[in-house]
C-alpha cells in the first residue's frame, strides 16, 4: 500500500439516474453513443490519482435522463446510429481541487484525517442527426460542488509517518480512504447537471425533435439576390486563427487578409454549401475545429504581404462561383451602398449593410472606410458595391475605443477594407488569375 496505493480505481455505477418521466413525451428514438469514453484521471497534489471508468454507468446514466423525455432510447455503439432518429454524444470533464487536510487526535494512539476537495463536472450533450451527422442541438453545462468530510482513521505513529516520509502530501491511507467519497460526488454531480439543467432546456425544445411535417426547417436560408456573393464567399480556418475569404476565379483562387493565415503553409477553407459542417448549435458560438477536421478543402498560401494585410491562397476546385474585383478607384465614390459578407463573431455568412464613408491613405495602403460593421470573423470577407455587384474592397478591421473616454463617447462606425486596386498592385495578379503566375509552392 505504501508504494502502490495511491491510485484508486473506480467505477461509475449503474442505475444513478432516478427521475420521473415527463408528462409528454417525445415520439422518437435516441442512441446514446457508447464506444468514445475514456476514463477520467483527476489528481490531488500532483501524487495521488483518481481513475474512473465511465464506459458502462455514465452514458447508461444518460440515457435513463433521456428515457424520461423520449419514446425509446439506447445505449449502443456509434456504427448503429442510423438505425435511430437521433445520436447523443456526451463529452465529459472533472477537475479535483485538494481542499486543505487537516490530522485530528482520536486517542493517544489513532488519529483521523480530514480532507474536503472540491469538483468541477463539465458535460456537453450533443444530438446530432445521425445521417447528416448535422448537430440539432447542444447542451453545456457546469457545476462546482465542494466534497463532504472524507475521514481516514490510522495509528498515530503510522499517520505520523506517512506524512513525513511523504512530506506533507496525500498518503496512500488518505488516496483509498475517500476515492469512493469522490466516485459518489462524481455521480451525484453527474445527475445533478443532467436533471436540473440540461433536462428541463431539452424539454423545452421539444419542437427541435418533434416530427411535425406541416413545419419549415427553421435553418431554411432565403438568400435573395445576396445568394451569388454568399456562395463566393469562404470561411479560413488556422490553427491559430479564424476569418474570411472570397473566391476570384472558378478554380478556387481566394484573397483574404494575412492577419487572418498568419505565416501558415495550409488553412482550411468551408464554402457556402458546406457550411452544415460548421456544427454550430449556438449563433454566437465559434464552431469547434476538432468537428471540422478532416471534412473541409485546404488551401495553400500562394503570397502574401504582412504590412499591406493581404494573401492569396489556392484550392482545388472548377466551376466555383467567384467575384470580379472592381480596379478603377473612381468607382469608390463617398456614400456609394456597400454590402459587408464574412462570420462575425462566428455567425457564418452574414451580410451588413452601409455606405462608403471616405477613401484614404493609410500609411501608403489604399483603404476604404465604411460605416459598414466589420467584426472578428469579418476579416478577409469582400466589401461589395451593391451597384456593380463588384468587390471594392477587402474587410480587415474596425476602429475601436483605445479608452475610458472614447468608450463612454460611444466611438463606432470606424471600419476599414483594403482596397481592391491595392489588391491587385500588392499581390501583382488581374482577373482572370493565371496559374502560371503563381504556381504551388513547394511541400
Amino acid at each position: 500500500m505504501l508504494f502502490g496505493g495511491c491510485t484508486y480505481n473506480g467505477q461509475i455505477r449503474r442505475g444513478i439516474y432516478k427521475h420521473k418521466d415527463y408528462k409528454e413525451k417525445i415520439n422518437a428514438r435516441v442512441m446514446v453513443v457508447a464506444d468514445k469514453f475514456y476514463p477520467q484521471r483527476l489528481t490531488l497534489d500532483g501524487t495521488s490519482q483518481y481513475v474512473f471508468y465511465l464506459s458502462d454507468g455514465f452514458p447508461v446514466a444518460a440515457a435513463d435522463a433521456l428515457a424520461t423525455l423520449f419514446t425509446e432510447v439506447d445505449v449502443n455503439e456509434y456504427k448503429y446510429r442510423k438505425n435511430y432518429d437521433y445520436i447523443a454524444e456526451l463529452d465529459y470533464h472533472a477537475d479535483l481541487t485538494a481542499g486543505r487536510a487537516e490530522v485530528r487526535l482520536k486517542n493517544t494512539l489513532s488519529s483521523q484525517v480530514f480532507f474536503r476537495p472540491f469538483l468541477r463536472t463539465t458535460l456537453t450533450l450533443t444530438l446530432r442527426n445521425p445521417r447528416t451527422g448535422y448537430a440539432v442541438a447542444r447542451y453545456h453545462e457546469s457545476l462546482y460542488s465542494a466534497m463532504p468530510n472524507a475521514e481516514a482513521n490510522g495509528w498515530l505513529w503510522l499517520t505520523s509517518f506517512l506524512r513525513m516520509a511523504s512530506l506533507g502530501l496525500l498518503t496512500p491511507l488518505d488516496v483509498q480512504a475517500y476515492g469512493s467519497s469522490v466516485r459518489r460526488l462524481m455521480e451525484k454531480s453527474m445527475v445533478a447537471v443532467l436533471k436540473r439543467e440540461i433536462m428541463p432546456k431539452i424539454a423545452d425544445d421539444r419542437l427541435n425533435f418533434s416530427k411535425t411535417e406541416d413545419l419549415q426547417p427553421s435553418n431554411t436560408r432565403v438568400d435573395g439576390k445576396f445568394l451569388p456573393f454568399l456562395q463566393a464567399t469562404v470561411y479560413i480556418y488556422t490553427d491559430d486563427s479564424l476569418g474570411s475569404g472570397f473566391l476570384v476565379s472558378s478554380d478556387g483562387y481566394i484573397v483574404t487578409n494575412y492577419h487572418v493565415v498568419q505565416d501558415s503553409r495550409d488553412v482550411s477553407v468551408i464554402l457556402y454549401d458546406q457550411r452544415a459542417m460548421m456544427d454550430k448549435t449556438s449563433p454566437i458560438a465559434f464552431p469547434e475545429k476538432e468537428k471540422i477536421h478532416g471534412k473541409v478543402r485546404l488551401a495553400k498560401v500562394l503570397a502574401f504581404n504582412k504590412t499591406r494585410d493581404l494573401a492569396l491562397l489556392k484550392m482545388e476546385g472548377e466551376d466555383l462561383p467567384y467575384l470580379e474585383l472592381e480596379t478603377d478607384r473612381s468607382s469608390y465614390v463617398t456614400g456609394l451602398e456597400v454590402a459587408a459578407i464574412g462570420a462575425p463573431w462566428g455567425v457564418d455568412w452574414s451580410v451588413s449593410r452601409g455606405i462608403i464613408s471616405a477613401v484614404r491613405d493609410n500609411n501608403g495602403v489604399d483603404t476604404i472606410q465604411t460605416d459598414t460593421p466589420i467584426n472578428k470573423g469579418n476579416s478577409g470577407g469582400p466589401l461589395i458595391s451593391l451597384q456593380s455587384g463588384k468587390v471594392l474592397g477587402v474587410n480587415s478591421w474596425a476602429r475601436t475605443p483605445a479608452t475610458q473616454d472614447e468608450l463612454q463617447a460611444g466611438v463606432n462606425g470606424l471600419n476599414f477594407a483594403i482596397s481592391s486596386y491595392e489588391v491587385m498592385r500588392t499581390l501583382g495578379f488581374r482577373q482572370p488569375v493565371h496559374a502560371d503566375d503563381f504556381p504551388h509552392p513547394a511541400d
